[in-house]
C-alpha cells in the first residue's frame, strides 16, 4: 500500500500547479477540471480523446513519482506498510519536489524536501521514530525509551541547600 495517493497529494498542493508540472513539455497543461474527475476516479468518457490521453500521461507521471517518494521512503527503513498522515504527508512532498525537477525549483518545495530528509535521516539513526502506532493502541515497535534531563530540572539545589531527594 502507498504511503500516500494522488488525493493526498492534491490536499498538500495546489491542484493547478500539478496539472502544469504532470503534462510533458511538448503538451498543453491538461484541463485541471477533468484532472480533478480523473483524480476522484470519476468518468472522462465525455472529454475529447486527446485530453484522455493527455490526461493517462499526466496521471502516469504523477503516479511514478508517488513511487518513487515511497522508495525513497522506504530507504529511511519505514516499513511500507505503515500508514499516517504524518507519512502520506512526507510522501507527498517528495512527489511534488519530483514533479518540480523538470521545471524551475522553486524555495518553498527546496526547503520542504529538505525537511522531510531531515526528519527522514533523523528516522534512520533512531533519534526519531516515523511509524505509527497500530490502530488497537498498541505498541510493537522494539527499542528503548531513553529520558534525559537536565540537572536544573531534577536534582536541583534548593535554595535552604537541601538536594530535592532529601525530602
Amino acid at each position: 500500500m502507498p504511503f500516500a495517493s494522488r488525493t493526498d497529494l492534491v490536499a498538500r498542493a495546489n491542484i493547478r500547479r500539478i496539472a502544469q508540472l504532470a503534462a510533458p513539455a511538448d503538451m498543453d497543461m491538461v484541463p485541471v477540471d477533468m484532472l480533478r474527475i480523473a483524480i476522484d476516479g470519476g468518468d472522462l468518457s465525455g472529454y475529447p480523446l486527446e485530453d484522455q490521453d493527455a490526461i493517462t500521461i499526466a496521471l502516469d507521471t504523477i503516479d511514478k513519482c508517488l513511487s518513487d517518494a515511497d522508495a525513497l521512503l522506504m530507504t529511511y527503513d519505514i516499513p511500507e506498510t505503515a500508514q499516517s498522515t504524518l507519512l502520506a504527508r512526507l510522501a507527498s512532498t517528495v512527489a511534488l519536489y519530483y514533479l518540480q525537477q523538470g521545471e524551475q525549483m522553486t524555495d518553498a518545495v527546496q526547503a520542504a524536501y529538505d525537511g522531510v530528509i531531515d526528519l527522514l535521516d533523523k528516522h534512520a539513526k533512531g533519534q526519531i521514530d516515523l511509524t505509527p502506532i497500530a490502530e488497537d493502541g498498541t505498541d510493537d515497535r522494539e527499542g528503548l525509551v531513553v529520558l534525559d534531563s537536565r540537572k536544573s530540572r531534577y536534582g536541583y539545589r534548593r535554595k535552604d541547600d537541601q538536594s530535592c531527594s532529601d525530602h
